[in-house]
């Protein structure tokens, strides 16, 4: 920045200051106000720790319902959402996504919402295909 006085210099660089923090206090803003992170503040009063990013997550798009997507017969995973407070409504038709956590190399963690709601909340171990409500941590 040579040829460029002191006071133009110093307003720049309060300028990019200034940016920087607007940027910041915006994103996480966005972030606290997500509909991912509402979900993970409700698993984890299931003693879990997740956060937005153990999330990989799956749109179906919307005018459909979970069971559509599915495919098969949802009543177990519906009746062990019940049993953690969850709607488990899998008939009303809307934007519906899939959330999938690793919880850890046995155990999978499917969040389905609709309509941006936790609708369907279960675990699911690989190796034995057993489903479990969230509230019985392993």
């Amino acid at each position: 920045m040579n040829g460029v006085s002191p006071s133009t210099r110093r307003f720049l660089l309060f300028l990019a200051g200034a940016l920087f923090l607007i940027a910041a206090v915006w994103l996480i803003l966005l972030e606290s106000n997500s509909y991912v992170r509402r979900a993970c503040t409700r698993i984890n009063e299931f003693g879990y720790a997740s956060s937005p990013d153990d999330f990989f997550t799956q749109g179906y798009g919307s005018g459909k319902s979970i069971a559509e997507v599915i495919g098969t017969d949802c009543s177990e995973p519906a009746a062990l959402s019940r049993e953690c407070g969850f709607d488990a409504d899998t008939d009303t038709r809307g934007l519906v996504e899939l959330m999938l956590w690793n919880i850890d190399s046995d155990s999978v963690m499917y969040v389905w919402l609709l309509d941006r709601e936790p609708q369907l909340v279960f675990t699911e171990s690989i190796s034995t295909g057993l489903l479990r409500p969230i509230s019985e941590k392993r």
